[in-house]
């Protein structure tokens, strides 16, 4: 098993313009990978304003309900903060934020991720590596620079899986079926507090050389150099306990324009890492090593290439929602393309149905064919020359969410009891498992859970301060559309205290142990 310090990755890619007179803007995508849900995010982000001028940040189509602040007033720095107000975190590969830059100049642009955290809904931070990407706009012979690389501090020193990064990977949201630690008491897991701990400062950068001075004796590092790409583990330094195998692998290739693209011819290894011409290296890592990724470029065959949101987050009153579409013409493919949408669940209207190398955007709008489930469905892109000798195809998940809320509570003054029913907004089918968070005052004390349904609600709980956390399964399997799922009871001492019951987390797994997309409403 490797033993790699990082639970998450944040990284850019690199981008060459030739043209900067034809494409005189670009958006630039901040991937993200982690292996543990994350509930808000913070980035620090520098760029050449001499080369490139913001244009607009955007919040990727991952973080579609989360919450984002960005601070550009400082020219040649992008600050960006967000996080989820339910406090339900995701995992996953996906995009953070989408960067738009006008090239104002031709030269060579680095886009340094300087700072980068990751929180849980508790505030803990997530270590998490990062991968500066660049822009390369028109002819320069400015040489790119090498990655910045930031060595672990000595409290993240710890054994953890590797978290493989792909850009245009499908995210997933994956509440964990293993029950979240309650946090400290003076946590109030409120959003005041959770933007607090936001803007902490990280730690500072420590020197490769104090990372050799401090680290275990039977640690060693991996120093993993790319131009392109994003290989795992990631750019920078990883730390491994020795004997760890190690396996090491960046993508085949990488288009880099319409017209050139690169594919990886192989690495150069040091240390306990060999040479090799794949673009996959294992290896039994026994003393400090440095793998260098080698890359190839080539020209691009006529063909063509569909960019779309890998996922499309819908909620379940929601009929219809749009989402944009571009088609990639390459190596000099000049014919004109015709789109076609196919889900048996939504149709698909595109705003142009035929698209051309000088008009090759257009936008989709997705209306529900029925009533749907909450759940995750496919929508399936193809597109075509008019001989149907160039056809191509994209898959792209649509999630739909169901809401979550407390409803209406009854009081019984005589028992001195509230009951407050869980109120579900979307049909739910074969709901076997759940977890809630609750906030609540301090002369209140939780009783039982009762179903509302003709089922059994095997549960557990445990509390921290004004924290409730309820965890159990549900026998047999429900299927719920719009009401009650079960009531939360509770006693009180104080009559005044009834009214501070508030849901902070709800989730819910089918029979299958698939979380089921909820929002809190």
């Amino acid at each position: 098993m490797t033993g790699c310090i990082y639970g998450a990755s944040i990284q850019i890619p690199s981008i060459t313009i030739n043209n900067p007179q034809s494409q005189p803007f670009i958006d630039v995508n901040v991937y993200f990978s982690s292996e543990k849900e994350f509930a808000g995010y913070q980035i620090t982000i520098n760029y050449n304003q001499q080369v490139l001028k913001l244009i607009d940040v955007q919040k990727g189509q991952s973080v579609y309900l989360f919450t984002i602040m960005t601070n550009t007033n400082t020219p040649g720095l992008i600050k960006i903060a967000g996080f989820n107000p339910m406090l339900s975190g995701i995992s996953g590969n996906g995009v953070l934020a989408i960067l738009r830059f006008q090239v104002i100049n031709s030269g060579y642009s680095n886009l340094v991720v300087s700072s980068a955290k990751l929180s849980d809904s508790q505030g803990q931070t997530i270590s998490c590596s990062v991968s500066s990407g660049s822009i390369k706009a028109g002819d320069t012979q400015q040489q790119t620079e090498k990655p910045t690389v930031k060595p672990p501090s000595e409290e993240t020193k710890t054994r953890a899986k590797p978290v493989t990064t792909a850009p245009n990977i499908v995210q997933e949201t994956k509440p964990s079926v293993v029950s979240p630690q309650i946090p400290k008491e003076s946590e109030k897991l409120d959003i005041d507090e959770f933007l607090t701990a936001m803007e902490k400062t990280l730690e500072p950068k420590e020197t490769e050389k104090s990372l050799h001075q401090q680290k275990p004796s039977n640690s060693v590092i991996l120093l993993v150099l790319s131009e392109y790409g994003n290989p795992v583990p990631a750019t920078g330094i990883t730390t491994f306990l020795k004997g760890d195998r190690v396996e090491c692998k960046v993508e085949a290739e990488i288009l880099i324009n319409d017209m050139e693209k690169v594919v990886c011819i192989g690495c150069e290894g040091t240390g306990s890492a060999h040479n090799t011409r794949n673009n996959t290296l294992s290896f039994t890592i026994e003393k400090d090593s440095k793998i260098v990724w080698k890359w190839q470029k080539m020209p691009v065959e006529p063909g063509i290439n569909i960019e779309a949101q890998p996922t499309i987050n819908l909620l379940y009153d929601e009929n219809q929602i749009y989402t944009p579409l571009k088609i990639r013409f390459l190596g000099g493919y000049d014919r004109p393309v015709y789109l076609q949408a196919r889900s048996q669940h939504f149709d698909g209207l595109f705003a142009e149905t035929c698209l051309v190398p000088g008009k090759n955007e257009t936008t989709i709008l997705l209306k529900k064919k029925n009533k749907l489930s909450c759940g995750k469905y496919q929508l399936t892109v193809f597109a075509e020359s008019e001989n149907n000798k160039t056809k191509v195809k994209k898959d792209i998940e649509v999630v739909v969410y169901a809401y979550a809320k407390l409803g209406e509570m009854t009081v019984d003054e005589s028992a001195k009891t509230i009951s407050i029913p869980l109120m579900i907004k979307g049909n739910i089918k074969n709901i076997s498992s759940f977890e809630i968070i609750l906030n609540y005052g301090p002369n209140l004390k939780f009783s039982a859970i009762a179903p509302a349904k003709n089922a059994k609600i095997l549960s557990g709980h445990s509390q921290k301060g004004n924290l409730l956390k309820i965890s159990g399964g549900i026998v047999p399997a429900i299927e719920t559309g719009d009401g009650k799922i079960f009531n939360i009871i509770f006693s009180y001492f104080k009559k005044q205290d009834i009214n501070t019951i508030k849901l902070l987390r709800c989730s819910f797994w089918d029979d299958k142990g698939s979380p089921v997309p909820i929002y809190l409403q």
